[in-house]
């Protein structure tokens, strides 16, 4: 699943990045963009801090219900939970928005965004010929560059 929590409190927000890594038996890290912090831990979970028209987000990929549970502990309910399947352009802009995410295996995806080999294998079709197109998004690119890396 995929979670976000809203922060209301952000002046705690380092702490309880250290809290949560140091359960999950990880660090935290700077982005590759410099804006934010994540923890990753292989093949498991993703937890990204990010900002939006002022507000701070938290966006877990990989998030199984006790996690979501754990998490609500720092911070409340999240607000959108993704349990459905994904359509390609939805997968494709979830590949982009992993940070790192050129150092990412093929089975950190796949357990990152839940979805099976075969789903990974249409999606990657799927994307690699709509990259093709000159209207192609700039998602859309980048996913099919990573995809292209770890097949």
């Amino acid at each position: 699943m995929k979670v976000v929590f809203k922060l209301t409190d952000i002046t705690a927000l380092d702490n309880q990045l250290e809290q949560i890594a140091n359960h999950y038996n990880s660090s935290v890290k700077l982005q590759d963009t410099g804006q934010g912090k994540f923890i990753f831990v292989r093949s498991r979970i993703k937890i990204v801090e990010k900002s939006k028209n002022n507000e701070k987000y938290i966006h877990v990929w990989g998030a199984k219900q006790e996690d979501i549970n754990y998490l609500s502990q720092h911070w409340g309910e999240p607000i959108k939970v993704l349990k459905m399947k994904m359509s390609p352009l939805e997968f494709a802009s979830e590949i982009a928005e992993l940070p790192n995410a050129n150092d990412l295996t093929k089975e950190d995806i796949m357990t990152l965004l839940e979805v099976t080999e075969r789903d990974l294998g249409k999606y990657s079709r799927f994307i690699k010929m709509a990259s093709r197109r000159p209207s192609a998004s700039d998602d859309v690119k980048k996913a099919n560059n990573i995809l292209e890396k770890i097949a």
